[in-house]
């Protein structure tokens, strides 16, 4: 590295870290951020079904005293409520469930007839849901068994019914195979998000601020030319959103280890392979730079501090675009255009490598795009750079 370059570095690193609200800002808050989060949705989702598990709160209006009835109240977990309105009563969040049992429900059942049983529940609430999944699983055995039943009498096996018998396997374990789906989902999101968001607070201080403060013309009267300046400021830029990138990774990988988290018990199979992890870091760091580079000419080209940050808003909200435009696909089954796209392209070979695919066609086209793409920012933000009418604009 040139000299000059390395001493403008330096000295952009050195006043980005004297701040202390910097640190706290750019890498304090994404180390701990992910941890956090997991922790709490864990908590959060696992308590749901505790407490869905344990304390059932259900109306039921059974008008024949039916069997279902008497098999449903033997179960402890559940606490009926009586004389309320049902189905305000879900609605109001004070019982999970509405059950309406027909006068005639085992009569008809008995003469080998269909009996209709109503149950009410708020799919918008999670322990609604829960709790319906247990009643249904209780009336699913009930079913069986009197099919069972009726067969019996006609003296048919009831294992006619079921001629085949699926014998489910997966390369994957269950208890990690989720949390596997959320690192594809998030890992991508987390490098696009912060590769720009990481660097947004240095580009406009470097571009915008330093012109606002008045330091940008002593900088340029120094014997650095003015490419040498644009490089120290875009590698500091750089430097510093791989710094936040690093350390959101940092607390990702920590929140897979969290027992009772998001992820699931905090097993280490929920992991990434070290190879992943280096891929994943070189697209990070062409990623970090293309967005420095174009954060930092539209940093310069701004008047002041505030018109920068204005400028700069769509630079935190384009690369969440980009994340959901793979969120729900298939890491083996992404169409070869997404590998040709800006952005959609890292999301796409990130989704893959955190999936363990290594496709090194994707990846080589994909770093070959990016370069391209940084390339061109950097020039922008170099003519920019060298444009009187734009470093003097106020």
């Amino acid at each position: 590295m040139n000299k000059l370059v390395s001493v403008i570095l330096v000295k952009e690193l050195k006043d980005m870290l004297r701040d202390k609200k910097t640190i706290i800002v750019s890498l304090l808050i994404p180390l701990l951020l992910m941890p956090i989060l997991s922790f709490i949705m864990g908590k959060t989702m696992n308590s749901a079904e505790d407490s869905v598990e344990k304390n059932i709160n259900i109306v039921m209006v059974d008008k024949g005293n039916s069997s279902i009835a008497k098999i449903l109240k033997r179960d402890k977990t559940i606490k009926f409520k009586t004389g309320i309105d049902g189905k305000a009563a879900v609605k109001d969040g004070e019982a999970l469930l509405f059950i309406e049992i027909p006068k005639d429900f085992d009569e008809s059942i008995s003469k080998g007839n269909v009996s209709d049983l109503k149950i009410f529940y708020d799919n918008t609430n999670q322990k609604s849901s829960i709790a319906l999944s247990k009643v249904t699983e209780t009336v699913d055995k009930l079913s069986k068994q009197i099919v069972a039943n009726r067969l019996k009498k006609i003296n048919i096996d009831a294992k006619i019914l079921t001629p085949i018998k699926i014998a489910e396997t997966s390369f994957q374990k269950e208890e990690s195979a989720q949390g596997q789906m959320l690192l594809g989902i998030m890992i991508p999101m987390f490098i696009l998000l912060y590769s720009a968001t990481g660097t947004l607070a240095a580009a406009t201080d470097l571009g915008a601020g330093e012109k606002e403060r008045g330091t940008l013309e002593p900088l340029l009267t120094t014997k650095a030319g003015r490419h040498y300046i644009l490089t120290g400021k875009l590698f500091a830029i750089t430097i510093m959103g791989f710094i936040v990138s690093v350390c959101s990774m940092i607390g990702l990988l920590i929140s897979m280890k969290i027992p009772g988290g998001m992820f699931g018990n905090g097993s280490s199979s929920v992991a990434l392979s070290y190879k992943a992890i280096a891929l994943i870091g070189v697209i990070a760091i062409i990623t970090t730079m293309f967005f420095g580079a174009l954060e930092l000419a539209v940093s310069i080209y701004a008047r002041s501090f505030k018109e920068a940050q204005t400028y700069l808003v769509p630079f935190s909200i384009i690369p969440m675009f980009a994340a959901y435009g793979t969120m729900l696909m298939d890491a083996k089954n992404i169409p070869f255009l997404y590998f040709n796209i800006p952005l959609l392209s890292v999301s796409s070979v990130v989704k893959e490598l955190t999936s363990g695919i290594y496709n090194y066609g994707h990846i080589g086209i994909t770093i070959v795009w990016s370069i391209v793409y940084t390339i061109a920012a950097i020039m922008l933000a170099r003519h920019m750079f060298n444009k009187e009418s734009v470093i003097f604009r106020s």
